[in-house]
């Protein structure tokens, strides 16, 4: 039942942003910069100073190589080399929301530098606590158990915007997402394989298979086109549909 329930808010979510004015989309202009990182890709979005969308790919190697290495402490801020309006610290100070990575911080502790941009607020966004620390977790970790099992993964991951019922932080009124999604890719035998999973920004208890969709749910809800890089017959097909036992979810 809760996963039909599910089903029906994502096809509500679907409904409702291509009912939105056309401004309320993401669309490619000046306000949308891509930036490349030492371990991962942002398009970063000046308006909402947060990701539109955050890609990187997660190799076995690399989480096996960050599973014993030493803490390496948070330094939140703006990106020093970014001439483009950005979150600060002020801006969650005592707002309640967590500053919630998209690509995600452990996953880069194969380096210093890498570990430290992730902390740039234009790989941040706000999250609700109970969500960050959730299921958003839960996720974040079987994306390094599919790295594990087909020797690397490519994740997208980003912020979706509805109705903006969580209003905005900060005196730079950084609006906070209704849902985050985050899609998995993976090659397996000359194929590939794709899933994806769709979160409200609350506390939950729902678990990782209730959340997950295709990426064309994904793509619809966002208005994004995530894996560009792959022969549109094939994209069509491995963006349709998903296993779970591929993903060990049985």
């Amino acid at each position: 039942m809760e996963r039909l329930f599910y089903i029906i808010l994502i096809v509500s979510l679907i409904l409702l942003i291509n009912c939105s004015p056309p401004d309320n989309k993401r669309s490619a202009t000046s306000n949308h910069n891509r930036i490349s990182y030492s371990g991962f890709i942002v398009q970063y979005n000046a308006n909402n100073r947060q990701p539109d969308w955050v890609s990187y790919t997660l190799t076995a190697q690399q989480v096996y190589a960050t599973e014993n290495t030493p803490k390496i402490p948070h330094q939140f801020g703006p990106d020093p080399n970014l001439n483009l309006p950005q979150a600060s610290n002020d801006d969650y100070k005592g707002s309640g929301w967590s500053r919630g990575h998209m690509a995600r911080h452990q996953d880069m502790k194969w380096s210093v530098q890498a570990a430290h941009e992730s902390d740039y607020y234009t790989n941040i966004c706000p999250q609700n606590s109970g969500m960050n620390n959730g299921i958003w977790k839960r996720i974040e970790n079987k994306a390094r158990d599919v790295a594990k099992r087909y020797g690397s993964v490519t994740i997208v991951c980003g912020p979706v915007f509805t109705d903006t019922a969580n209003g905005t932080i900060g005196a730079d009124q950084i609006p906070v997402a209704d849902f985050f999604f985050k899609a998995f890719l993976v090659s397996s035998n000359g194929q590939y394989h794709s899933i994806a999973f769709l979160c409200p920004n609350e506390a939950t208890h729902m678990g990782i298979r209730t959340t997950a969709c295709t990426v064309n749910q994904i793509e619809a809800v966002t208005g994004l086109n995530l894996y560009t890089f792959l022969d549109d017959k094939i994209e069509e097909t491995v963006e349709d549909e998903f296993v779970y036992s591929l993903w060990g979810m049985q």
